[in-house]
This record gives C-alpha cells, structure tokens and sequence, in this order.
C-alpha cells in the first residue's frame, strides 16, 4: 500500500512538473527582449488551419526569414490548442483567452509587442513569404513610430519600381 502511494506521489508531483513547464510568462520575454534590443514576435495558428500551416511550413522555414527572426526578435509561437496558461501583466489564462486580449481575432495572427509590453504592430491573416517579411523589417526598423504600414509598404513597392 506504502508502495502505491509513492507512485500516486510521484505521478501527482510529476504532472505538477509538467503543468508548470508548460506555462509562458510573457513578461519574462520581455525582459528578455529588452536586454537584447528586441520586440516580441508572437505567432498565433489554429488547428486545421491551411494558411497556418503554409506559414509555418513557408515563412518560418525561409532562411532570410529565420535569420531576421534570430536577430532582431524573441519569437513566441502559440497553437491555440496547446493547454498553456499565459501570463502577461495583469493577465492569466490560456492561449485563446490571451489572442482576444492582445486582439489576435482571426488566424495566422502575428503580433509585435515593444520592450514597453506595448502592441506596436498586428498582422492578422495569411501572409505570403515576402509580405512577412517586410513586416518583420518594418517592426524591427521601429518604423511604426513615424508612418503606417501602408505608408511603408507604397514607399518599399515605389522604390522597386525604381
């Protein structure tokens, strides 16, 4: 009986182990971010999702993409279906719960947030390889504090034609 009560003790402790593994404090990320200059970049896919799947199996396996990721973000990436629980600032909860909080409402979402824990830019939807991209240079150029993504990308597309 002693014997099967340190195997119930161990299992508990076990999965209490595992829970607290699988917890994301993204205020610890921040921190992180701010000692290395960076923005958060936070990746939101669903299951079943095929324009999730084609960014995770396109952009996040681009070499310049990975690159520009390593260098100037610290990259979260969230599957809705996963049983995290998330804590940033005054929030917990769980994955589905912090998307809404963030405004992350539809799927493949990207969301940038500042060393301030401030959202600096969202990228809701699909997009292609080049189009990330240019988000990422946009975020990380901290160009959002003087002109909108539009603006940006008619300037990128105006200089091409060049």
């Amino acid at each position: 009986m002693k014997q099967i009560l340190k195997i119930i003790a161990f299992i508990i402790s076990l999965t209490i182990f595992i829970n607290a593994n699988d917890d994301i404090n993204i205020n610890d990320k921040i921190k992180l971010a701010k000692e290395q200059n960076k923005h958060l970049m936070i990746f939101f896919h669903i299951p079943g999702c095929p324009y999730c799947k084609s960014m995770l199996n396109e952009n996040f396996k681009d070499n310049e993409m990975i690159q520009k990721i390593k260098d100037d973000f610290i990259l979260i990436n969230l599957y809705t279906a996963d049983d995290y629980f998330i804590t940033f600032d005054d929030f917990d909860g769980d994955i589905q719960e912090f998307a809404t909080r963030i405004g992350a409402f539809a799927f493949p979402s990207t969301i940038f947030i500042d060393k301030n824990k401030k959202v600096v830019f969202k990228s809701i939807g699909y997009r292609d390889t080049p189009g990330h991209l240019a988000e990422l240079e946009y975020v990380s150029a901290k160009n959002y504090k003087t002109t909108s993504f539009k603006e940006y990308k008619e300037k990128l597309d105006f200089d091409k034609d060049d």
